[in-house]
């Protein structure tokens, strides 16, 4: 183990998937104040809300857990990056044809 805890890994995902806290706990069904309450506290939910969480954050239970499997989870989180560059250059080009289309 390194010393990282379940919602320490679990945490940056979240924000890689652009979801608040409040999104997250929607998608999973349970209220904001449980999810809240879980992250302050540093506990695990039950396996099968665990095995939900790391589902929805494209990773294995392994690796919130005990961090393993880490490179899995990090070409995750690298893919869900590269695809909101993707994105915001998208629309920097939207933007930029739009202005070009005005002169």
């Amino acid at each position: 183990m390194d010393g990282t805890t379940f919602w320490e890994r679990a945490k940056p995902l979240i924000k890689a998937h652009n979801l608040s806290q409040k999104q997250f706990a929607d998608h999973l069904g349970v209220s904001i104040n449980t999810l809240q309450g879980w992250i302050k506290h540093e506990r695990v939910p039950e396996t099968s809300m665990a095995y939900r969480v790391a589902i929805s954050l494209g990773v294995t239970l392994d690796y919130l857990f005990s961090g393993k499997e880490r490179d899995i989870a990090m070409a995750r989180y690298k893919e869900l990056t590269a695809k909101q560059t993707a994105a915001r250059m998208a629309k920097l080009a939207e933007q930029i044809i739009k202005e070009a289309e005005a002169l």
